[in-house]
């Protein structure tokens, strides 16, 4: 528990990383798994894993979104709270390179975008020990049965439909953001 708190993941995703191989670990006679500090260090320094998000500090949200009308309302409500840093791409070859100079915290993220959609972003973002620990949250203009959950196979955090409410938004992102559970009341699909 504590070296997912200093990762900042889930405490699953730990022993996922000890049952790959990828994290040293013992086992106590009791069954408990232990880890050294330095092991942590060295594998948090390899992943260049930055560990939690400081509840104090600026939420970095990237919102990648092909409609320039959804795109720019979203930009102009979010950024003048001041605990929120917000950027955008139009489209995934931005949101590729802006994810990788940004480190946002949290992707809002179109399925259906040219070229390469959500579902692909979505899974390249969760899928590289570099991105993973982003919170994805989906927005998805036909939210289908079929649409929320490939969204789900790829890693989304979260599927929304669209139109949402930017209020809203502003809240789950807040939360889901600083690692709490966005609940049921937030479309919680």
């Amino acid at each position: 528990m504590q070296v997912a708190e200093q990762c900042g993941v889930h405490y699953t995703t730990v022993r996922r990383w000890i049952l790959e191989g990828n994290l040293p670990a013992y086992e106590t006679p009791g069954g408990h798994l232990r880890i050294l500090k330095d092991d942590v260090d060295a594998f948090m320094e390899s992943r260049r894993l930055k560990g939690p998000r400081s509840l104090s500090g600026t939420l970095r949200v990237l919102v990648v979104d092909d409609d320039r009308t959804f795109r720019e309302s979203a930009i102009e409500f979010l950024s003048p709270d001041p605990t929120m840093d917000v950027r955008y791409a139009a489209n995934a070859f931005s949101a590729g390179r802006m994810i990788v100079e940004f480190q946002p915290h949290v992707v809002l993220l179109d399925l259906l975008m040219p070229g390469i959609n959500g579902f692909e972003v979505c899974k390249n973002i969760k899928t590289s020990p570099r991105t993973r620990q982003m919170t994805v949250i989906v927005l998805a203009g036909f939210a289908t049965d079929e649409n929320v959950r490939m969204a789900k196979e790829c890693g989304a955090d979260l599927c929304l439909a669209k139109p949402v409410e930017l209020d809203e938004l502003r809240d789950i992102i807040w939360r889901l953001g600083h690692g709490e559970a966005a609940g049921e009341a937030h479309g919680g699909n």
